[in-house]
């Protein structure tokens, strides 16, 4: 139950779910997936939601409704591959941002900073891609003034915290609701807050971005007539949900509470057992009490033996991960990368470890974790 640091929970997904798909005509993109949409739109408060078959696609989907002749992106250096791989495969170029040693994301230090670089190299970025890491939610409300000033679009990472929200600046910010960009999209992979199996999303506030968005989803064909039954308006691929995956995700939304409750009873289990571990490491605390815990990151004093502690937990079969490795260091992006600002995701990187978070875990799993690595800690002197 915890050889691994996320797992997906489909402990309330009926048995017989598949008999009410066994009638229908159509099983992909249909019925369940609109009322799967109307659900999103309303627990992260935006106006549209578009269901898709997994958070990657959510992402490509979101950067060819922009629709940018050709695509100069800031991403953060700490992230999956995802985002970079698309902006490479649609031939655009990556401007990497450093991030906040002690959140992992991006803030407006760092901002301010890649945008100076950008100037002084004349390269004008036009979109910002952020992540709201671990469950965080980040403060975009300057960036987004400082994104307007230079023409850039924003389009939010939300993969991690789907059902967040926090008090920034005195007002309430929910992940998805796009209240300082144009877009966001999200991931429901097995080990996500809810899953579809694989799945994604994208909201938005923004009609136009709407519409194109469900164009894009089904390779952007529009219906004609009888004998010339579609044209297609531009290349896009196939994207779609199927009913199944939106039928699991109903049921997991009906969830999302108690899923959401079970994590914050286990991180605060952690988070009191680790008191007296602060001369080996810190958690990743994040103080807002309607954070969705996706991860739970510890950022260790001294990373010199993070490889065997890693391997001593696995011994234990207690599975960890490392969130992430910084971007410029994958050698197949050299090509497309203009600029490389990375001191503090080198930080991040090197003392950054994920310990298992998942409601499927106990509060015995988190005894068993602790006890280990005390006696890891006293053993190997971490």
């Amino acid at each position: 139950m915890i050889d691994s640091y996320g797992s997906q929970d489909l402990s309330n997904i009926s048995n017989n779910i598949f008999s009410k798909l066994k009638n229908k005509k159509i099983i992909t993109n249909g019925e369940y997936c609109k009322l799967f949409e109307k659900k999103i739109s309303r627990l992260v408060n935006s106006k549209y939601t578009v269901v898709c078959n997994n958070g990657t696609s959510a992402l490509m989907m979101s950067l060819l409704a922009l629709n940018k002749k050709k695509i100069i992106a800031i991403i953060p250096n700490i992230n999956f591959v995802a985002s970079a791989n698309i902006i490479s495969l649609l031939k655009g170029k990556i401007i990497l941002c450093d991030v906040n040693r002690k959140t992992g994301m991006v803030d407006l230090n760092s901002f301010k900073k890649i945008l100076e670089i950008s100037k002084k190299k004349k390269i004008k970025p036009n979109i910002f891609i952020p992540i709201h890491y671990g469950g965080n939610v980040m403060d975009l409300s300057m960036i987004k003034k400082l994104c307007f000033k230079n023409n850039i679009d924003i389009i939010e990472d939300g993969c991690h915290s789907f059902n967040s929200s926090k008090i920034i600046r005195k007002k309430k910010v929910i992940v998805g609701s796009c209240q300082f960009s144009k877009i966001t999209t999200f991931s429901f992979h097995g080990v996500k807050n809810i899953t579809t199996m694989e799945g994604g999303a994208v909201t938005t506030n923004d009609k136009k971005i709407y519409s194109k968005l469900i164009l894009l989803r089904s390779h952007a064909l529009k219906k004609t007539k009888i004998n010339d039954p579609y044209k297609m308006l531009y290349p896009t691929l196939n994207f779609r949900m199927c009913e199944m995956s939106a039928l699991i995700g109903l049921q997991q939304i009906k969830m999302i509470d108690k899923f959401k409750k079970k994590r914050n009873i286990i991180v605060n289990s952690y988070l009191n057992k680790f008191k007296k571990f602060e001369k080996y490491f810190k958690p990743l605390n994040f103080k807002e009490k309607n954070i969705f815990w996706h991860l739970f990151v510890i950022q260790l004093n001294n990373s010199k033996n993070k490889g065997v502690f890693m391997k001593n937990l696995k011994s234990k079969k207690i599975g960890t991960q490392v969130h992430y490795k910084p971007l410029y260091r994958h050698l197949s992006y050299r090509n497309n990368i203009l600029i490389n600002d990375y001191a503090n995701s080198n930080f991040f990187y090197k003392h950054q470890l994920t310990l298992p978070l998942h409601t499927r875990m106990s509060l015995k799993n988190v005894d068993y974790i602790v006890k280990n690595i005390k006696k890891i800690l006293l053993n190997k002197n971490l």
